[in-house]
Formats: C-alpha cells, structure tokens, sequence
C-alpha cells in the first residue's frame, strides 16, 4: 500500500520536472538571436543622405554590432562608388542612365534601384518675393537668362540672383533634363553643393531663386516654395503629398537606393530596413512622401 506521504513526493517530483522541462523550452525558444553584424558603406545623393543617416542610426540601434557610414557626394559618385567596390549601397535621386547600366553589366554587374521615396524639386524663393507659381517656360527662361529681373514676372524691380547644384548632383541633371531641355544655364549662376546650401542663400536675398528637395525646405523658415504648371495653361501645382506621389507636380521624382541584384548580408538587412515600416516612418518625418510597397 503506497502512503499519502509518497504519492505527495511522486507527485512534487513530477510537478518539478515538468516545470524544468517547461524552463529548458523557454530557454531554447527565447534566447537571443544573432544580430546583424559588419560595416556597409552608403554613398551618393545628397538629397538622400540626411535621410539615409538617419535610417542608419535607427538600423545600428537594433543592431548594435553592424556599422552603417553614409557619405554624400552626389548621385553620379554614389553610383561609381558602388561600381568600383567603394561602397555597397549607392544613394541615387534619378532614374540610374543607360551608361550606368552598360557599365556596370560589362563589369557582370546587374544593378537594382529600390524604390525609397517620391519627393518634389522644389523651385524656391525668398519668402518676401511676392511672386506665387511660375510655368516651366518661364523658369526655363529665368535659369538660362533670358529673364533677370522680377519686374518681367509681375514683381518687384529686382535683378534676379540664381543659385544651382552643382555638376554631378541628381537633382542637378533632373532640372536640366525637365527645364533646361538641353539649354545651357546663365552665366551668372552661382553653383552649390547641397540643397540645404541654396536653402540658405536664397533665404539671405530677396532676389534669389533656387531648387531644392522637399526636406531641405522643411528645414527652412526663410524661404517658400512656388507652384508650378507645366505650361501656361495647366493650373499651377503646389509640391505637396499628394501631387508629389502622384505625379501632378510637374517635378517630382523618385528616390533610390542602389545595389547589385544579388546583394547579401548586412547591405540587404539595411535596404530591407530602409524600406520597411520603420524607414517609412523616418520617410515622412524627414519631409519626403512614401513610396507604398508594390510601387514603381
């Protein structure tokens, strides 16, 4: 006959095991996970590189052993960069050339552009200037110096002061090729090398006008941005969310990120990021539209 003091022990016992086994089995399901680990070098537009630092400081946040360094430089050196092994990402603000494609598929590279986020080149001018749209023959005109003074546009009497990306910029070639059509800018513009930069000296003169992103704008308080219509018919289109995604502003573009089609390992967990939930939410509150999954 087994005593009650036994079938308590057995009892006791078995509880005990159970709940050793049932530890050992949280243990082995929720014990940590390898991270992410290595360097990625990110290199191109300076449209995208606040944006993309950003994303990299969220990114090496959950991945504490990875290091993600973002350099500007221009879409043309972020491209180069990524065809000559410099880096593993390229940050681009244009659709990716023909020659860039031809280039890289004769050294066996086949190039991917990940859709990041749509924004607006943005024509700006100082806030005091009065002026409100422009159609693009008339910024055609204004940037190749048929037109140098505000009077001709119904402002003020002011000679007009031109600030430009400079050579190798993507927004660079993307108002030169939308605008300019092939015409040469004035003479008397002055070149910079970023978007926060004109930003800045065109906030200083009342006669200035310029171009820009959309986040470089958010950034400013001494600037505005004009409408724009595609031709002197069309109704001007002011640069927000929703002409921006769709296409309505008449310079809107897409920005990417750039990297071999068979790119592994930590360059791919960035971009994924980038291009996740998270990167999307850092999209918008740096000032730029989000491209939904799918897209482009």
């Amino acid at each position: 006959m087994v005593s009650h003091a036994s079938r308590t022990f057995g009892l006791s016992s078995l509880i005990g095991f159970g709940s050793l086994l049932v530890l050992i089995a949280l243990l082995y399901f929720v014990r940590p996970q390898p991270g992410v680990t290595g360097s990625v070098q990110v290199a191109g537009s300076e449209t995208l590189r606040s944006l993309v630092s950003a994303c990299a400081e969220a990114f090496m946040s959950l991945n504490p052993k990875a290091d993600v360094v973002v350099k500007g430089g221009g879409s043309g050196d972020g491209v180069a960069a990524l065809l000559h092994g410099i880096a593993e990402v390229g940050m681009v603000s244009r659709e990716l050339s023909q020659r860039e494609r031809d280039y890289a598929a004769s050294k066996g590279i086949e190039l991917t552009a990940v859709p990041l986020a749509r924004d607006g080149l943005t024509v700006i001018v100082n806030r005091a200037n009065q002026l409100a749209s422009l159609d693009l023959d008339q910024l055609k005109a204004v940037f190749a110096g048929r037109i140098r003074n505000w009077r001709e546009l119904g402002g003020a009497d002011e000679e007009i002061t031109l600030f430009v990306r400079a050579s190798g910029s993507g927004t660079a070639s993307l108002f030169e090729e939308r605008v300019l059509g092939g015409e040469a800018y004035a003479k008397i513009v002055t070149a910079l090398p970023s978007n926060e930069a004109i930003a800045t000296q065109v906030g200083l003169r009342t006669g200035a006008i310029g171009y820009t992103s959309l986040g470089a704008l958010r950034a400013s308080i001494s600037v505005k941005a004009l409408a724009l219509n595609a031709d002197a018919k069309a109704a001007p289109s002011e640069p927000d969310a929703d002409a921006v995604r769709s296409g309505r502003y008449p310079l809107s573009r897409t920005l990417f990120l750039v990297v071999p089609q068979r790119t592994t390992g930590t360059a791919r967990a960035f971009v994924d990021f980038c291009a996740s939930d998270r990167g999307r939410e850092l999209i918008r509150k740096a000032g730029y539209v989000g491209v939904a999954q799918g897209s482009e």
